[in-house]
Order: structure tokens, then sequence, then C-alpha cells
């Protein structure tokens, strides 16, 4: 305890080199668990991009590509499965609802999604439900209503009341736009950080009968085509434990050439891609830390050549060698704890003020909270590597002569 009141006494004497220590320690662990914590909510965040949802149903091929297009709404959907195909899945006891999914037109590069009114019921985003934050949903499938989300509202200026029209597919080239036809806004959602933000929802019947114009005339919902089709289906079940059985069931359904994907899976395989991105980042902020500990290393070493009389007399009041390199190591383990606590701190400070921006503007959902066993395994490294380097100037202190000390060098 003296030795520690002794260290404290020196910090204390020394508090404005120590302090800008402390700080750099501090904006380096902040970083470092900042980059940890990012990681693992945007990894969850992604795996949660949609919600409530056990499958998605499609055709034959590539589960990441289903879940691209039909959840992200990128890339082009090659295949369509008949819309018919909703009665025989809905007859299956083990499911709860069904969506349908339906892409291929857009507005002003925002894509245009065909889906039924129990989309905005049964769909949620970060594990939230959808909010409409001013208007309605859609409510009547055979009206050429269209709810807008955030990010389309904001970027493109759109109110209430507006029309506007559709163009078919990407809108590029001549003559491919439905302005004979426009939708009515009548709701836009609330921000939820998700693609849902980033698209607008008309009735499926709205887009079968948009593209059951001929010759001019005006849209007939009775023109529909009977064998009209999907690109993809959202799924819930009654019990999530049943969604194996609910899979073989769907795979026996006759002429189907179906393939059911449970979203969370598929999320996961395709965050496990930027496994490079992501250490690559991890890497950059142990490197920021690396740099860090070695500006405390070097101010120690230096502080040490203005130390050499207090160094000397506690030697000369009966300070043994060993003392003296334990009274250094103490001072960089103190620099180090206090710089660790205020990095947290700090990092709890920024999430605490910028959580709601983070899960509207960016889609991470993250959160105040204790540090997780990752998180105290990179800190206690951190600790381990400061005492490391802290011994090269204990150790020259351990060899300073004491009449070096008391009778220092002339400058």
């Amino acid at each position: 305890m003296i030795w520690l009141h002794l260290a404290i006494q020196s910090a204390l004497a020394r508090k404005g080199a120590l302090l800008i220590m402390v700080l750099s320690t501090a904006i380096s662990v902040a970083i470092l668990l900042g980059v940890l914590k990012i990681r693992d909510d945007a990894k969850t965040s992604f795996s949660n991009a949609i919600s409530g949802v056990d499958l998605v149903l499609g055709s034959k091929g590539s589960p990441a590509e289903l879940i691209l297009y039909s959840v992200f709404h990128l890339g082009k959907p090659t295949n369509t499965i008949p819309a018919s195909l909703e009665k025989d899945i809905t007859a299956i006891p083990l499911v709860d609802w069904i969506v349908p999914i339906q892409l291929g037109d857009s507005y002003r590069n925002y894509p245009v999604v065909g889906t039924s009114t129990a989309f905005f019921e049964r769909v949620k985003a970060q594990g939230r439900p959808l909010v409409i934050q001013t208007g309605k949903a859609l409510t009547d499938p055979t009206s050429f209503d269209v709810v807008l989300g955030s990010r389309v509202a904001k970027s493109l200026g759109l109110t209430l009341s507006n029309q506007i029209a559709i163009a078919h597919g990407s809108g590029s080239g001549p003559k491919k736009d439905h302005s004979d036809s426009p939708f009515k806004v009548i709701g836009i959602l609330e921000p939820t950080g998700t693609p849902i933000d980033q698209a607008l929802y008309i009735s499926i019947q709205a887009f079968d009968a948009l593209h059951d114009i001929q010759d001019g005339s005006q849209l007939q919902f009775a023109k529909l085509d009977p064998n009209s089709r999907v690109n993809a289906f959202f799924i819930g079940l009654k019990s999530r434990g049943s969604i194996f059985s609910a899979r073989r069931q769907i795979d026996d359904l006759k002429n189907a050439n179906l393939m059911a994907v449970m979203p969370g899976v598929a999320l996961d395989d395709l965050w496990s891609t930027m496994e490079v991105a992501e250490n690559a980042l991890i890497l950059i902020a142990y490197g920021v830390l690396l740099t860090t500990i070695l500006g405390i290393t070097a101010t120690l070493l230096i502080a040490l050549d203005n130390r050499r009389r207090e160094l000397a007399i506690l030697r000369a009041i009966g300070a043994k060698p060993f003392q003296i390199l334990f009274f250094i190591l103490v001072e960089a383990f103190l620099i180090c704890i206090i710089g660790i606590l205020a990095g947290w701190s700090l990092l709890q400070a920024l999430i605490a003020m910028y959580a709601d921006q983070l899960r509207t503007e960016w889609g991470v959902v993250s959160s105040v909270g204790l540090p997780n066993t990752a998180d105290l395994t990179s800190l206690l490294i951190v600790l381990c590597t400061v005492i490391l380097f802290a011994t090269i100037p204990a150790v020259k202190a351990y060899k300073m002569a004491l009449n070096d000390g008391l009778n220092p060098p002339s400058p």
C-alpha cells in the first residue's frame, strides 16, 4: 500500500503528461471495443434485417441469391413460382401465414415490391413491427396505392397524396414507364435501418394489373391472369420448432420446383463472406492500440531522465532495486486501468447518444451494456501488453545507479 500511495503521488506530480497518456489509452480502447461491438451488433442486425419470417420460399437455386433479391432487393430474380401455390402452402397445417413478394419494377432506381396487406402486419425489421409514420398501410388490395419506405420518401421529397409513375424494370430506356397509371402515396413507414426503408410497396393485385394493360386500356383487376407468378413467399409458422417438418411438406408438393430457406441461416452464411473485411478492421484497431502502448513506453523512458533524483531518493531511503522496478510497473498498470475504464465509459456514452441514428441510418441495433467475454479477453491482452512493454523503462530504472540519481550528469 505504501508503494501504491507513492506511485499515485508521483503520478499526481506529473499529472499533465500522464493525463495525455490516459486520454490516448482511453481513445484507443474505445476504438478497439467499438470495433468489436459494432462487429457483433452489425452481424446480429444483418441477420435480423427481416424478422418474424420463418421461411423464404422461392424457385430452386441459390439460397443466397433468393435472400438477396427477396429481402435486400439486390440482383435480378431469374425464376418465378406460381402465385396459385399460396393456397397449397396455406393448406399445410404448420403454416400460420404467407405473404407474396413480387419484384421487377422501380421508381427512380428504388425497387417496387408487390405484396399483400399482411406484409405490414406480419413482417418485422430488427425484431420490431413495421410502423406507419404518416398515413396508413395498404388495406385495399384492389386500389392503386403505394406505401413508401422512409429513405425513399426522404431522398425524393415525397409526401402523402403525391402521385408517382412506376417504371418497368430499372426504368431506363424509352417507353418503359407506366405513366398512364399513376399510384397515390397513402403512407410512409418509420425508419428501420433495413432494406425496407429503400423500397415502395404496392398490392400484388395492382402489380399484376399494371402489366395487364393492352392498347392503352385502363387498369382492370378483372383481367388478372390466373397463371400469374411471384418471385417469393415469406412464410410464418405456428411453431418455430416445426420448421424442418414444414420444409419437408413443402418439398413434397407435387410439380413444385421449390426451395424453402431459413433467412437467419442464409444471412449468417452471407455475413461469413465479409470475414476478411471484419478481420481487417480488428487488426486496424489493435494497430492503433499498439501504437498507443508504444507511445506510453516511450514517454516513460523519456521521463526517467527527469526522475533520476526521485528514484535515487527512494533508493537512499531504503528502496531495493526490485521495488523500483515494481514502482514503474505499478504506474504503467494504473495508467492502463484508468485508460480502460475511461475508454469503456466513453464508448457507452457514444452508444447512448447515437443508438437511434445507428439503427435508422446504418441498420445497426446497439445498446449500452457490460463487456462480453470477447471484450474482457481483449482488455486482458491490452493490460498484459502494457505491463510487458512497461518492463523496458522499469528495467532501466532498476539499473540506475544511486550516484547517477543524486548527481545527474550536467547537460
